[in-house]
């Protein structure tokens, strides 16, 4: 039985941990981790470049199992050189290569070891090659990198490790889990397209760590956006979450994983590693922290938000929805472009990722004719048009169809901001600190009509335009070339952005960077307050669309404890007509949040 309603909590122990600690040592740890965070599974690596000794492997589930704790089997597929003639090859990470028989033979040997304990084991994210051997460059033939490894990885997962696995053990589950580098999936043989139809679940790292300070691409919010797509790419076989604590100067930036992980709704949440875990003050408030976040969840209904159309095997664009995300918009990525639905799905955003899908103009201009609001980055406008001036269309209609926007190849630094929130009060201007660069989106006037232009002095350019088409609309998104700058941008436009982003949803928040929201089909959401270098409380307004002027809503914040006090409904600041044309109207409610706090309200009518 689980220790929390919502989740799972688990570990993951690597195999050199797995062979060398005693009963003792184990006893003493086991013991630590249950006062402080409360494990409900363990998973226990079999091998990573060495294969741990059975007898340790079946030593330490028995004594975990003795605990109340489920264990099941990992593997990292991390290989040492097996031959002098292997020492040529070179492979990141010792990640293997699979052009190479015996280390074909060795990965095999793996599954068929782990299956042979385990009815369930998990695939640790080294399960890709990049691999430029000769006998790898010999295979490839006159494919790209990309064909070929996204083909070897499908033969690999196949013949060397499901087959293998269910022979030895026909009831062995396989996990594979996918890292949290989503954009380079494809360049190195993640294929969970394909994948998925093979493996009987899959798993998503969730580790941001220190973003600001780390080669890989990991915005903090991917913690919460990845698990969401990969739940959509494989609707209730998500099996959880997975971070570490690593490069996490900061104990929030630790934690936040955690918090985020679980705002996702994932099923479990994997704490990596054992051993690294141990009596690091990083992981001790996890224990009361899960405690309160569970009670908060068991009021909340399934993450919803802004779909953003992410196709497979794509990239572009990187992450701009998690730097979106870090200013408040609330996301849903997926891999399918989303069908139009008045009362489910009215609106989508289109990044240069989308454009790999070639009939994507088609969907778009479908999308809008049926009354869906289409939101695009500048930097879709850009790719697509060169893509059709490059190497002509696919679709059968054109960008040009649906707006008059032109790319002019140059660059626009604003420092001046001319924004219109909402239409509620006329037009307002501001200034950022500093000039922010974006691409120069030409539009041509009262075809197309801006709702935040943007420049310095006598010239100015839009920053969202929008253009009719059918019952719905063409919104362009035209956001900083460095996407880390979106923060930096003005809190009025920034709730501009906000608010067309969310299709004229019904909760957005009048805030200043730094703070993510998150929303729930049950009226329930949550706001998470971001630390960093200078970071403060925000004080800001979040807005919720009432249907009608009769409507009367509040807020009352959902409790993090199981004590008897009830919380007080609290009552809009403010109350207005939303727009002129509109019998909508706008209720403001205040809210104050500190650096690393979470906040959960539902609305109350």
């Amino acid at each position: 039985m689980s220790l929390f309603k919502n989740f799972k909590t688990v570990v993951y122990c690597v195999a050199h941990w797995t062979d060398n600690v005693n009963e003792e040592e184990l006893r003493k740890q086991t013991e630590w981790f249950q006062k402080y965070i409360g494990i409900d599974k363990v998973y226990l690596e079999t091998y990573r470049s060495e294969f741990a000794k059975k007898e340790q492997i079946l030593m330490v589930k028995k004594i975990l199992e003795e605990y109340g704790i489920e264990v099941s089997g990992g593997i990292t597929t991390v290989c040492p050189d097996l031959s002098e003639e292997d020492k040529k090859r070179q492979r990141l990470f010792g990640t293997f290569c699979y052009s190479n028989k015996a280390m074909r033979d060795r990965v095999r040997e793996v599954s068929e070891y782990t299956a042979a304990i385990f009815d369930e084991f998990i695939i640790d994210d080294f399960f890709f090659t990049q691999c430029t051997c000769e006998d790898c460059i010999k295979e490839k033939g006159n494919k790209s990198w990309q064909e070929f490894r996204l083909e070897k990885m499908m033969e690999v997962s196949k013949n060397l490790i499901l087959e293998p696995a269910k022979k030895v053990n026909p009831n062995c589950k396989v996990i594979i889990k996918y890292p949290n580098w989503r954009e380079s999936y494809h360049e190195t043989g993640y294929n969970p397209q394909q994948q998925r139809e093979i493996f009987d679940a899959i798993y998503t790292g969730t580790e941001a760590r220190h973003s600001a300070q780390h080669d890989q691409h990991l915005p903090r919010y991917l913690s919460y956006s990845l698990p969401r797509y990969m739940e959509n790419v494989a609707p209730n076989r998500n099996g959880g979450g997975w971070f570490d604590p690593y490069d996490c100067d900061r104990i929030d930036n630790y934690l936040e994983q955690a918090y985020l992980t679980a705002f996702s709704k994932s099923k479990e949440i994997m704490m990596f590693c054992w051993p690294s875990l141990y009596n690091n003050v990083r992981a001790t408030p996890l224990g009361f922290q899960y405690k309160k976040i569970d009670t908060i969840l068991s009021s909340c209904g399934e993450p919803q938000g802004l779909k953003v159309y992410i196709p497979f095997n794509s990239c572009g664009d990187d992450h701009i929805e998690d730097f979106l995300g870090m200013v408040g918009v609330p996301f849903d990525p997926t891999p399918d472009f989303p069908a139009f639905d008045k009362d489910k799905c009215n609106s989508v955003l289109v990044t240069a990722s989308s454009v790999k899908d070639d009939k994507i103009v088609d969907k778009i201009r479908e999308f809008a004719e049926k009354g869906g609001k289409v939101l695009a980055t500048g930097a879709f406008i850009v790719k697509q048009k060169k893509k059709e001036e490059c190497c002509g269309s696919n679709s059968g209609t054109k960008l040009s169809e649906l707006t008059a926007i032109k790319y002019t190849e140059r660059k626009l630094e604003a420092d001046e901001f001319q924004v219109d929130i909402a239409g509620l009060n006329g037009r307002n201007y501001v200034k950022s600190a500093a000039p922010i660069t974006f691409p120069l989106l030409e539009h041509r006037n009262n075809a197309s009509w801006t709702l935040v232009n943007a420049g310095h002095g006598e010239y100015h350019e839009g920053l969202v335009i929008y253009d009719t088409y059918g019952k719905g609309r063409l919104e362009v998104i035209n956001l900083p070339e460095m996407p880390s700058k979106i923060k930096d941008l003005p809190a009025e436009v920034l709730t501009t952005i906000r608010y067309e982003l969310l299709g004229n949803g019904k909760i957005w928040l009048d805030a200043e960077a730094g703070v993510s929201l998150f929303t729930y089909d049950n009226d329930t959401f949550g706001l998470y307050c971001y630390t960093n270098d200078n970071c403060k409380p925000l004080e800001f307004n979040v807005h919720i669309k009432c249907k009608d002027e009769n409507e009367k809503v509040k807020l009352q914040i959902i409790k993090d404890s199981e004590s008897s006090w009830t919380p007080n409904d609290i009552e809009p600041l403010f109350t207005r007509p939303l727009g002129w044309r509109s019998t909508e109207k706008d209720c403001a409610f205040h809210v104050r949040i500190n650096p690393g706090e979470f906040k959960f309200f539902k609305l109350v009518k």
